[in-house]
């Protein structure tokens, strides 16, 4: 029940929020726009090795699984002043439990330098900077999906925040900046510095507790990412990261922790003369973590190459992806290799309406642990549900 009363208290604040800002602009010229999409999964068939049993009668338990999920609902609100020298934007997630996702405002000081203060998306690779609803495969590449999470405050160990999600996003102020060559972006930053623990995380003390209670100034999230594109149809992406909490709390009582993340990525997109999109990425992160008089030293690596190859205008899509994921405590030698081979198709019968089918190969090389069957074909049907309040 507190958890039920925790979700509605957010949903009314998110809804009160929306309400308040789709009121009517005087003289009708401020812009506003409601945002909204879903997508609903179709679990056709996966692999679920377990090797239970059913009691008594030893029946042996299923070994697939098929099922439909909501895997992603959010519903935005974007508004814009006249001038359009200020924006805000304010949006909930859906799908498991109700919670705000992004919500701040921006000062468009010049094309070349925007200031945003709120819960944001923190600087990644492209690929985990764009949204669900615009990606070519149904799921990010694994180095995609734990990219935000380790740079962040989540934990591969047993600790006190190994199950902290990011949903790729942070509390801080953000610059970003744009230059062009006509229509084409040609130079672009976005400069970051965030409490480093993830949405709706916060460092606070006596005045105002939060999840990290205690916190020496200047430790935080500080991240940045460039793009530059020397010509039209390709993009070089780059990206920087690091997180510093040196001796923190959680709760007046402890326990005492340390955090000090890095990491780093370059991607690079390019559009053939026949339409063919390519995308190529490489990753890696550190954490030097001690918790609970433990040292943890862990690294991660990850790259990655997609085609995409549309037809009748980009209405149909033949993808394929391979990612490699890599993971590996320097005190041990385990090391955990995952490779990921995807292929897919997109339909698009309508500009609002998507249909995506994948088919993903896991092989995953673990020396503690024989490879699991866990392959899957899946549905994604997405919809949006875009409009503006104007008139």
């Amino acid at each position: 029940m507190r958890g039920l009363a925790g979700n509605l208290r957010v949903l009314i604040i998110g809804l009160s929020v929306l309400l308040a800002l789709a009121a009517p602009a005087r003289g009708g010229e401020d812009q506003v726009r409601v945002e909204s999409n879903a997508s609903f999964w179709w679990i056709i068939d996966e692999e679920v090795e377990n090797g239970l049993f059913q009691n008594g009668s030893l029946d042996q338990a299923a070994d697939r699984a098929s099922g439909f999920i909501l895997s992603s609902g959010r519903i935005a609100l974007a508004w814009q002043s006249a001038s359009g020298r200020i924006e805000a934007l304010v949006s909930l997630r859906l799908e498991q439990r109700t919670d705000v996702l992004d919500f701040y405002g921006t000062w468009n000081f010049r094309p070349w330098l925007k200031v945003s203060v709120g819960q944001m998306r923190i600087p990644s690779t492209r690929e985990g900077l764009t949204p669900y609803y615009d990606l070519d495969f149904i799921s990010k590449s694994t180095f995609g999906t734990y990219i935000s999470d380790y740079s962040l405050s989540r934990t591969p160990y047993i600790s006190s925040v190994m199950a902290v999600k990011s949903y790729d996003r942070d509390m801080g102020l953000a610059l970003r900046g744009d230059l062009k060559n006509g229509d084409r972006s040609v130079l672009s930053w976005f400069m970051m510095l965030s409490n480093g623990i993830g949405a709706g995380k916060y460092v606070g003390g006596r005045e105002e507790p939060g999840f990290i209670y205690t916190n020496r100034a200047g430790d935080h999230y500080y991240g940045a990412r460039v793009e530059v594109s020397p010509r039209s149809g390709v993009t070089f992406g780059f990206h920087l990261s690091r997180n510093i909490h040196e001796d923190v709390t959680l709760g007046e009582r402890g326990p005492v922790l340390d955090f000090d993340r890095s990491a780093r990525t370059a991607d690079i997109q390019t559009r053939l003369p026949w339409g063919q999109c390519i995308y190529a990425f490489y990753g890696e992160g550190k954490m030097d973590d001690f918790s609970l008089a433990q040292r943890y030293v862990f690294k991660y690596e990850g790259w990655g190459l997609s085609l995409v190859q549309p037809f009748f205008g980009e209405r149909f899509e033949v993808c394929a992806r391979f990612d490699n994921f890599e993971t590996r405590y320097t005190t041990g030698s385990v090391t955990t290799d995952q490779d990921n081979f995807t292929v897919g198709v997109n339909f698009r019968p309508d500009p609002r309406l998507r249909l995506m089918l994948n088919y993903l190969i896991k092989d995953t090389k673990n020396a503690s642990k024989p490879d699991l069957d866990d392959n899957i074909l899946y549905l994604d049907l997405q919809f949006t549900f875009d409009t503006g309040l104007n008139g």
